[in-house]
C-alpha cells in the first residue's frame, strides 16, 4: 500500500463502517481526518494527471514518504501496517510539485528540494494500454537527487537524504480524453456497534471513532493547521478480542482500545439527552504523544444495532 494514499484509505475505510443513520445524526460533523483534507483542496489546485514521490526508511522504524498531492507536497512519517496497527503523521505544504521536481517547506521541522532522474532502462516504453485500471498509467521509474531534512517535534524521527528510488506516474497520452468509469459503490453491512467522539478547537479538529466487525476498529484524527502547513495524524488499531462494552440501555459505554491507545474512554447519556465523553483515553501520534481523546469539549455518538 502506497502512503501517499494512507490517511484517505484509512478514513474512507472507517467511514464505510459507519451505519448511515448514525452519520445522519452526527448532522455536519465530519469523519475525523476528512475536513482538513477537503479544506485544503479548497485552496490546492488538483493536478490528476500526474503523481510522483519517494519513500525512505528513517530513524526508529519509521517510513518517510514525500509525494504530490495537487500543487502541495505531502510528506508522509508511518510505523506499522492498516491491517493490524499503525500510526502516522502526514504534514502538506504548498510548494513547487511537478512531474519532475518537489519543493516545499515544512515550517521549522525541514524542506524538500529534489529533481527526478529517469532510469536509463525505460521498460515503460512500448506497453500497450486499454486504458483500463493501471494500464491508463505510464509509470516511470528513477531517482530523486537533491536534499530532503527533516527533524519532526521532539525528534521523535530525522533524517537526511540526498537520494532515493522513486517514480513518476502520469497518465498515458491516449488516455487523457477518456472518461474513467465507475462500478456500483458496494453497501456495507450496518449491523454493528458504533461510537464516535468529535471537538473542534479554532480550525483544529480532532476524532475518536471505534466500530464491531471481525475485528473491532479504532481509529484516532487530528488535524491542525500552522500557518502555510497543515498536520493530519492518525493511528488505527483492530482488536479481535471483545468489542467494545455497551450497557441493555444504551446510555453508557465504554472503551479499552490496545497500543498505540492508553486508558479508557466513558460514554455516558442523561435521561434529558445530553451525553458526555470522559476518561483518561489518550493515543501516541508520531510527534505528539499522550494526545488527550476525552473531555469537555468533544461531541458523543453512539449507535447500537437492535
Amino acid at each position: 500500500m502506497r502512503l501517499r494514499a494512507l490517511i484517505v484509505i484509512a478514513l474512507a475505510t472507517a467511514t464505510l463502517a459507519v451505519p448511515s443513520s448514525a452519520a445522519a445524526s452526527a448532522g455536519t460533523s465530519q469523519m475525523p481526518g476528512t475536513e482538513l483534507l477537503n479544506h485544503l483542496s479548497s485552496r490546492i489546485p488538483p493536478a490528476k494527471t500526474f503523481r510522483s514521490g519517494f519513500r525512505v526508511e528513517a530513524s526508529r522504524g519509521y517510513d518517510v514518504e514525500v509525494t504530490t498531492t495537487g500543487t502541495a507536497v505531502f510528506l508522509v512519517v508511518r510505523k506499522g501496517k492498516f491491517n493490524k496497527r499503525l500510526v502516522a503523521t502526514a504534514y502538506l505544504a504548498r510548494g513547487v510539485a511537478t512531474p519532475e521536481r518537489l519543493q516545499a517547506t515544512f515550517g521549522n521541522l525541514g524542506k524538500v528540494s529534489m529533481r527526478f532522474r529517469e532510469s536509463r532502462n525505460r521498460t515503460w516504453v512500448g506497453k500497450p494500454r486499454n486504458c483500463r485500471g493501471r494500464q491508463r498509467f505510464v509509470k516511470r521509474r528513477g531517482l530523486f537527487v537533491g536534499s530532503l531534512r527533516f527533524k519532526g517535534e521532539g525528534g521523535y524521527v530525522s533524517l537526511r537524504v540526498k537520494r532515493a528510488k522513486g517514480s513518476v506516474v502520469t497518465v498515458a497520452r491516449k488516455c487523457l480524453r477518456q472518461r474513467r468509469t465507475r462500478g456500483p459503490v458496494a453497501q456495507q453491512s450496518s449491523h454493528q456497534a458504533v461510537l464516535i467522539a468529535l471537538a473542534r478547537d479554532g480550525v483544529d479538529f480532532t476524532g475518536f471513532f471505534t466500530a464491531e466487525g471481525r475485528k473491532t476498529i479504532f481509529l484516532a484524527a487530528h488535524e491542525e493547521v500552522r500557518g502555510n502547513m497543515a498536520i493530519t495524524r492518525v493511528a488505527v488499531a483492530r482488536n479481535r478480542q471483545e468489542p467494545f462494552w455497551v450497557n441493555e440501555t444504551v446510555t453508557r459505554a465504554r472503551v479499552s482500545p490496545p497500543a498505540p491507545f492508553h486508558g479508557n474512554g466513558r460514554y455516558k447519556a442523561a435521561p434529558d439527552g445530553s451525553t458526555v465523553w470522559f476518561g483518561d483515553l489518550s493515543v501516541n501520534f508520531p510527534g505528539a504523544p499522550r494526545f488527550p481523546l476525552t473531555g469537555p469539549g468533544f461531541e458523543p455518538l453512539l449507535e447500537v444495532p437492535f
